[in-house]
């Protein structure tokens, strides 16, 4: 079977429907989110009552008081607004890995089946065409095999499978790099969280310290800035928890569809080998010059006829 590796490449291709590097977003399919956005947006505008009863349905509640999303957001500080833009990324990077990790992004059977029938063929003309024509995985590992086949005809097995292996782990370096934008996601908010809370206990230290907290506002008002310094920690691990466990989640995805081209991309090139040495078919009759042996002759065997 053939080993993807996770070797490196220096591009993406994002936003293409024909990408040399991996599973990207098609133009309709970011033609079709943004629809869902903008009708998500008319559902909201015209619909006030139900917009405002989620708003409300997300508040903070403490007793009898109610704390806002945005007001939170607000007295969280600076550090909020690079968690917003995290949180923003990472909803952009969870559709894509929605989009890149399905089974048809990457092993389309009804491909796998037609590009057989034209390796058996030994029409490696019309294998290329068929595999530019798909967006998948699997299309672009044989597309490779193909351009390589038309150009060396008289190539031997271990060179096709190394053709193939070295594609194949590109496409699976591609889709492993793509989840791992989640983790790292996970990782950086706890991080700008606890970031925002030590500048916000610092703050609140300096305050004492230039300050008399004797009476009790004095005592209110520092624990009101130890719970403003904290809200930057709570949305860090809000943003960071869901990022990993939908990391978690494409890994195993990853693993499972990286599996499945192995065994296919395998498959295919054990096809490969069989059509490499097979005589082409001709008419009735007819031969290749190929398809005759050459037996070695040895000269000191040859006769003089004249003396016959």
């Amino acid at each position: 079977m053939l080993v993807f590796h996770d070797l490196p490449h220096s591009y993406y291709a994002i936003g293409g429907k024909k990408g040399n590097c991996g599973n990207v977003l098609h133009y309709g399919q970011l033609a079709c989110l943004g629809r869902l956005l903008l009708y998500n947006h008319y559902v909201f505008c015209m619909n006030p009552v139900s917009f405002s009863t989620l708003a409300s349905a997300m508040d903070f509640v403490v007793g009898d008081r109610n704390y806002p999303l945005s007001e939170l957001f607000m007295k969280g500080g600076f550090i909020m607004w690079p968690l917003l833009l995290l949180s923003i990324g990472g909803v952009v990077v969870l559709v894509m890995c929605c989009f890149s990790t399905r089974a048809a992004a990457v092993l389309p059977p009804k491909l796998v089946e037609q590009a057989e029938s034209f390796i058996r063929k030994r029409d490696y003309t019309g294998l290329a065409i068929l595999c530019k024509n798909g967006d998948s995985c699997y299309a672009r590992v044989m597309l490779t095999v193909a351009n390589f086949m038309q150009r060396n005809p008289s190539a031997q097995f271990e060179e096709v499978r190394e053709i193939a292996a070295a594609e194949g782990g590109r496409q699976a370096g591609f889709m492993s790099r793509q989840i791992s934008w989640l983790s790292d996601i996970g990782a950086l908010a706890p991080m700008l969280g606890l970031l925002g809370t030590v500048v916000g206990m610092m703050k609140t230290f300096f305050e004492i310290a230039n300050g008399d907290f004797s009476g009790g506002k004095q005592r209110i008002d520092m624990a009101g800035g130890v719970a403003e310094a904290l809200i930057t920690t709570a949305g860090g691990l809000l943003l960071g928890i869901p990022a990993i466990l939908a990391y978690v989640y494409f890994r195993s995805q990853v693993h499972k569809r990286v599996g499945d081209l192995e065994a296919a991309v395998t498959h295919s090139v054990s096809v490969v080998a069989t059509q490499l040495h097979k005589p082409r078919s001709g008419p009735a009759g007819a031969f290749h010059e190929e398809e005759l042996p050459r037996v070695p002759v040895d000269p000191t065997s040859l006769r003089d006829v004249r003396g016959l």
